[in-house]
């Protein structure tokens, strides 16, 4: 489970931004935090466009993939995750700061990764034994690396093969150092982050999950995802999966075999939805449809649907951006709620996202203590703060009209009399 994420000096976030994911003295919905952890199922985002939402997702992002990825870093490669911020002299070649605070295996941890555009300048993991924090590395740029007592595997071999833009748990991982794979298994298998929704990764995860869905056939994800899609009035009576016939196709005689197969691989399944049939008022059979024909919602609920049972199953973190894109605000609620259901999510899977729609903004759906606010302020720096932090906000208070009367900050100020003064003018005539 994640405890906390921090980010410093990336995109529009200038200073130290923290997202806090114990719960506090709050109180209400008790359903909404693990009660042994005390840590919450969920936190939402609200801000005005711009204000620094995506950017706070992203780095979660951000350091995701260079866990995962920068063992394959090539030498002299510059780390393209490295986004400062750019409206300070100061900060523009200053390093980019991500820390972050998980549980894995009822074992605590703190990472912290310090890097810019070509070097990682520090990293560090710790883990806690009872209640005392113990080391397992710490690393400087250009200095030896420093071990815990607890740490255990090879040390030398890694330091001479670890390159100035990789990470040495990306690379310790690489080499299966037993003493820090549970802190890798954390970014692998348990925190899936999707910052930026849109129809490429829509497709991407439409793709994955046909193939799941192909393999799995009558198993259970493929009830479950039936059931999901078929729960939410998309007018779905069902979910099949075919197998692409590439017969009907005819590649240009310039693609490469080579990308042809990638191109065959990638879309080698078809999802196919059946729909009720009438004749005459009477239902007498189902017609059946291919996914591309259905609503953008429907397609939307297509990506959606795999991740969000897979995160209930195994109990993971998942991130994402604009979770309401192009979905009723009630089937929105519902996916948020099943974060929140104890006989739904027995396995403590989180769900973080930014949304606009308001209509989420409850008492009803979520505590003080999980919700955000994002805002920039005059110099163009995003400001990350919680709501139960706020003075006045109670259990009862109106979380949605407080929000849109400004009462929270966070909302776009639109400043309409220049733009009608402009839209008014007349053009000038020259001569």
């Amino acid at each position: 489970m994640l405890i906390s994420f921090a980010v410093t000096n990336f995109r529009s976030i200038k200073e130290r931004a923290v997202i806090d994911l114990a719960k506090t003295a709050a109180k209400g919905l008790v359903n909404n935090y693990h009660a042994k952890f005390k840590l919450l199922n969920s936190a939402v985002l609200y801000g005005a466009n711009a204000s620094g939402k995506s950017g706070f997702l992203n780095a979660i992002r951000a350091l995701e993939f260079l866990v995962l990825n920068s063992a394959d870093f090539k030498p002299g490669k510059s780390i393209f995750l490295y986004d400062p911020f750019l409206l300070d002299r100061s900060c523009q070649n200053a390093p980019v700061v991500l820390e972050v605070s998980f549980l894995m295996e009822k074992v605590k941890y703190d990472y912290k990764v310090v890097y810019d555009t070509l070097n990682i300048v520090q990293e560090e993991l710790y883990f806690y034994k009872g209640n005392s924090k113990a080391l397992l590395f710490y690393r400087e740029q250009n200095k030896e690396i420093k071990f815990g007592d607890y740490y255990k595997g090879a040390k030398k071999t890694i330091e001479k093969l670890l390159l100035p833009n990789q990470l040495f748990l990306s690379k310790a991982a690489e080499n299966n150092v037993e003493a820090l794979m549970q802190a890798y298994l954390f970014f692998a298998e348990q925190l899936d982050a999707y910052p930026v929704f849109d129809i490429e990764m829509e497709d991407d995860l439409k793709n994955f999950y046909a193939k799941r869905l192909a393999e799995d056939k009558n198993g259970l994800f493929t009830k479950r995802f039936n059931a999901l899609i078929c729960a939410l009035d998309t007018g779905i009576q069902g979910v099949t999966i075919e197998e692409t016939d590439w017969n009907k196709f005819r590649f240009p005689n310039a693609i490469p075999d080579e990308v042809k197969g990638r191109i065959q691989e990638r879309f080698k399944y078809d999802i196919k939805t059946s729909h009720p049939l009438f004749e005459n008022g009477e239902h007498v059979g189902e017609y059946t449809f291919e996914v591309k024909q259905e609503s953008t919602g429907t397609k939307n609920l297509f990506a959606l649907a795999g991740l969000i049972i897979d995160s209930l199953e195994y109990g993971r973190v998942l991130v994402v951006d604009e979770l309401e894109k192009n979905l009723h605000p009630n089937i929105t609620r519902f996916l948020i709620q099943l974060f929140h259901h104890p006989e739904l999510n027995k396995n403590n899977a989180q769900l973080i996202f930014a949304t606009h729609d308001i209509t989420q903004l409850s008492n009803d759906i979520f505590r003080r203590d999980q919700v955000w606010f994002t805002e920039k302020n005059e110099r163009g720096e995003s400001i990350l703060f919680r709501c139960s932090d706020l003075e006045g906000v109670r259990l009862n208070t109106p979380l949605d009209k407080w929000y849109v009367s400004g009462r929270f900050g966070a909302t776009p100020i639109i400043n309409d009399v220049d733009f009608l003064i402009a839209m008014q003018q007349e053009e000038e005539v020259e001569g």
